[in-house]
């Protein structure tokens, strides 16, 4: 299926998608698998990121089902459901923005010298508020100027300094010819007996979402049937490539209980430096470098949600209150309760004693709502499968690979949302209670309150 309004080249898209996928704040956690970090990005490649991007190119390119999220699962299951999706990937980006700018924010604690910025709960908590407000502050006066730096930010400021910590990180295991971890057959995949296996999906799930992102971009390519595979067969060689040496430039130095999450990739960088004798101004050069190229990136998961549920609005499904965006079309008021749940979320996580206790809860409460979204994607593919048996596909995939790949995505779903909920080793003994008490009650509040929400905005309406 072409669109005769084509208006990105293969490269843009290949750019656009990998831009939308990939980031550092996840690079520690996957560092934690140690000698299992292949086996982990290659299996949640086969089982979660390519049946991801068949069923997004199949959904995107059928007619009717429209080019995102809320299309897809509204054409499948209602209005209800859809206004449902649309909600849960707005609170999840707001979700999404902790972890990633507890990253900056240890990151740029590093750059200023300050350790005590990353180490008291409750300086990292403002600090990440005082960016994300920040951000904010920028989408409603000067969006343009974010966009413009975006690109640079992501390929100079963040997968170059990946490069260089990667190069040195094997220059110094060939020197020093040790692992914190063993490297053989026998470990290169890990025994599945134990609940610490299970959960180590979850994050590497987790560091390959968004491609949904690319929707909208899918009918724009010149030739889909032949740009489209060749795509994402690079975004999927790139990502997991990135990964891979961002994480393994951590994992080559430190053992897994030594990974700070939100330092641990410029404490490897620092480690190195001070190694090769590098002057470590170099070091917090890098620091800024990284912080300049990932606020972008976050400044993007701030307002592509808020657009989202603007276009929601629009259609009358929420009030017309939502509607409403300033002289440069930014939707100043989602935003302002944007800002309002992320700081109050900031603030209860800044509760807990450990750094990596509230990054953990981040990072499985995230995934615990993504699943959820990603569930009802996989269910919408399913169901055309069955509604609509002879929708072409820009793959040719017969019917039944179809059904096996959106039940094989969906059950993996299922599975990464049992095991969001079960508390890693990691997390202090005395901290599992309140660990759990967050990650359950914050979940349960996000699910819920997008249906509260319509009962009484559709009783508001009858009434009106």
């Amino acid at each position: 299926m072409n669109n005769t309004n084509n208006n990105i080249t293969p490269i843009a898209f290949t750019a656009l998608t990998i831009s939308s996928i990939f980031t550092t704040s996840n690079l520690p956690t996957l560092a934690t698998s140690g000698g299992h970090l292949i086996f982990y990005l290659i299996l949640t490649a086969i089982l979660f990121f390519i049946p991801l991007a068949i069923v997004v190119a199949g959904l995107s390119t059928t007619e009717g089902y429209g080019t995102n999220v809320f299309s897809w699962i509204n054409y499948a299951f209602g209005n209800r459901i859809g206004l449902a999706s649309t909600f849960w990937e707005w609170l999840q980006a707001i979700v999404m923005s902790i972890p990633m700018l507890y990253f900056v924010t240890g990151t740029f604690s590093y750059a200023l010298s300050a350790p005590e910025m990353n180490s008291n709960s409750l300086y990292k908590a403002l600090v990440c508020i005082f960016f994300y407000l920040f951000l904010v502050c920028l989408q409603i006066t000067e969006p343009k100027f974010v966009i413009k730096i975006e690109a640079f930010g992501f390929w100079v400021c963040v997968i170059g300094p990946l490069i260089i910590s990667f190069i040195l990180g094997l220059i110094y295991i060939l020197k020093v010819q040790s692992l914190p971890f063993s490297l053989n057959e026998r470990n290169f995949i890990p025994s599945f007996k134990t609940k610490e296996t299970l959960l180590t999906f979850v994050p590497f799930v987790l560091s390959l979402t968004g491609v949904e992102a690319c929707g909208p971009f899918i009918s724009k390519l010149k030739n889909i049937n032949k740009d489209f595979p060749k795509a994402i067969l690079i975004v999927i060689v790139t990502v997991i490539f990135t990964n891979l040496i961002g994480s393994s430039s951590i994992a080559m130095i430190f053992p897994a209980n030594k990974i700070d999450l939100s330092t641990g990739f410029i404490n490897a960088v620092d480690f190195l430096f001070r190694y090769f004798g590098i002057p470590l101004v170099f070091a917090r050069l890098i620091a800024f470098f990284i912080v300049l190229g990932l606020l972008p990136k976050v400044s993007n998961w701030i307002i592509s949600p808020a657009l989202a549920l603007q276009n929601s609005a629009a259609d009358g499904l929420l009030p017309k209150y939502f509607i409403y965006e300033n002289s440069i079309k930014t939707p100043t008021h989602i935003l302002c309760y944007q800002s309002f749940l992320f700081v109050l979320l900031a603030l209860l996580l800044s509760l807990s004693k450990s750094g990596n206790t509230a990054f953990l809860v981040a990072i499985y409460l995230d995934v615990a709502i993504y699943s959820c979204v990603y569930i009802f994607i996989f269910l919408s593919y399913i169901k055309l499968t069955f509604k609509n048996k002879n929708s072409k596909d820009i793959f040719n995939i017969p019917i039944y690979l179809k059904r096996a790949i959106g039940f094989l995505a969906l059950f993996t779903m299922f599975f990464i949302l049992v095991a969001s909920f079960l508390p890693p080793s990691s997390i202090p003994k005395d901290e599992i209670n309140l660990y759990l008490g967050i990650l359950i009650t914050c979940f349960t509040f996000v699910i819920l309150i997008p249906f509260i929400f319509q009962i009484f905005y559709k009783n508001k309406k009858a009434v009106d």
